[in-house]
């Protein structure tokens, strides 16, 4: 009988950051069973009498090992009855205890090796066995506790500082703590790699990022194709944007397990980050093969596509991302530039105002709605649409100049010209800007600004305006007629370029 079923309980999985995980199996030996005990001389008669008749009880539990009786309840029976004849019988509590855990009464087992702690405080194996128990029952500062005290007597144990180690990496508020413990462990034997991994997962979650890179670097050097320091070593690389360092160990990682999703997306990503489309794009394929239900997949591998150029290929990906989640803004955005750019308008428009519902405070989403739907003559709605662009962002001249033809449109004259006003105001100001403030105030018969305008746009594109203007003359009713005579009007059309207008 030994006490490996036990111990065995205690290892578990330990997941880091993304794959990144770290195989905290202790995989650790005590004292074998069955403990016998050493002949003692009896202090008295009476001492005598009590330690043979315990002895007898211990001896025919100990003469069941090996047979179909181990682990059994008479077993278990024989040791509890050298427990009453005699209390302070240590060896008897301890394999009672083993019993117990191998029977998976985890109380019970408790219970017998903290009678061995009472009775005996430096045996040798008994404060991990503690720390098992206490964990398996849920009471992890106990299991510390018990690791502490015997690291006291033992303080190079490995096994009990990986225990310790481990226990506190499984405590949230006791995570910082592993860190010494983990140190003490490599001090012992530089090589531990488990060891070594926990500490860089450690100081990668705590933003220790040089610190961590160290210590993976460290593991590499005990094994040159370990999966989770590479892998971790590129998320690492990812998040402080060298992305061509991530690229490189996200690559090595991919070659120690090749086919792993979550790589490949992150892989894609430091593609992508480099704008080596073609290469982010096959990235994430592979990733979606693995993965086919992951609508942040296509849509990364649609976006992908779009900028490698393959239109086409990019819809069919950003249509199956919004098909699996229609939640995503950003599919619906690039889903209607692309069914624009294809002519596909009315498809356009719909993945538009499905990129609305979900945010409504895309300004170039209403630009580009707004300026199909002035293309298509629909102005109210190109108004509406336009003029939420300029409401998220006044100082969105491209918005504000397409709102001004809008406007125009609609005879509106009073607010297409507050728009070209503001384009003008922005920086932004061509002669076409100019040239119809020029033909709007003159509707208006604000003569003076009317022509100041005129000259402006004529002084950056002097013939083009020049003839514009001598074709709107010729009309019987222009809405020139209001400035055509007079001689600043004249001048522009006859006389040598006009001065540039004062600043």
């Amino acid at each position: 009988m030994k006490a490996g079923a036990f111990i065995r309980r205690f290892c578990s999985l330990r997941e880091g950051p993304g794959l990144a995980a770290a195989l905290l199996c202790l995989a650790m030996s005590v004292p074998g069973w069955a403990f016998h005990p050493q002949e003692k001389k009896a202090a008295s008669v009476e001492e005598a009498r009590i330690y043979r008749e315990a002895m007898a009880w211990f001896k025919q539990a100990e003469a069941m090992i090996g047979t179909e009786k181990e682990h059994s309840r008479e077993q278990a029976e024989l040791f509890r009855k050298a427990i009453e004849v005699k209390p302070d019988f240590v060896e008897a509590h301890y394999n009672l205890g083993l019993i117990y855990a191998n029977q998976k009464k985890t109380q019970e087992a408790v219970g017998e090796f903290e009678a061995v702690r009472k009775l005996e405080p430096k045996f040798a194996g008994i404060h991990f066995l503690l720390a098992a128990g206490y964990r398996e029952l849920g009471n992890v500062r106990a299991a510390i506790a018990a690791c502490e005290e015997g690291l006291k007597s033992y303080p190079d144990d490995r096994q009990l500082l990986r225990a310790l180690a481990y226990l506190r990496l499984s405590a949230t508020e006791e995570e910082a703590g592993a860190i010494p413990t983990l140190q003490r462990i490599l001090e012992l034997n530089p090589t531990d790699l488990e060891a070594r991994l926990d500490l860089a997962l450690l100081f990668q979650k705590a933003g220790r990022m040089d610190d961590a890179i160290a210590q993976y670097r460290d593991a590499l050097l005990v094994e040159p194709e370990n999966f989770a320091a590479r892998y971790n070593l590129g998320l690492i690389y990812l998040r402080q944007a060298k992305n061509a360092e991530a690229a490189v160990e996200l690559e090595a990682a991919d070659k120690v397990s090749p086919g792993n999703a979550e790589l490949l997306e992150r892989l894609g990503d430091a593609y992508a980050f480099q704008t080596e489309h073609a290469k982010a794009a096959a990235a994430y394929a592979a990733a979606v093969e693995k993965q086919p239900e992951r609508a942040a997949l296509h849509s990364k591998l649609g976006f992908s596509l779009a900028s490698a150029g393959r239109a086409e290929q990019a819809i069919g990906a950003l249509e199956k991302a919004a098909a699996l989640s229609g939640d995503s803004a950003d599919t619906f955005y690039l889903l209607g530039d692309l069914y624009s750019e294809k002519g596909r308008i009315d498809e356009g428009i719909a993945a538009y105002r499905n990129a609305l519902r979900i945010d409504p405070a895309l300004k170039e989403v209403h630009f580009n709605l707004g300026t199909i739907l002035a293309e298509r003559k629909q102005y109210d709605d190109a108004r509406a649409s336009l003029r939420a662009a300029v409401e998220l962002d006044d100082g969105y001249a491209s918005a504000w100049a397409n709102l001004a033809i809008v406007c125009e449109k609609l005879s509106l004259d009073e607010e297409a010209i507050q728009a070209h006003e503001k384009v003008v105001a922005l920086g932004h100001g061509r002669a076409q800007n100019y040239f119809h403030l020029g033909v709007l105030y003159a509707r208006a018969g604000r003569e003076d600004p009317a022509i100041d305008n005129f000259a402006k746009a004529i002084e950056r594109e002097p013939e083009k305006y020049r003839q514009v203007l001598r074709e709107e003359l010729k009309n019987v009713h222009s809405v020139l007629d209001g400035i055509r005579y007079k001689e600043r009007f004249a001048r522009l059309l006859t006389g040598p370029p006009p001065a540039p207008p004062p600043r």
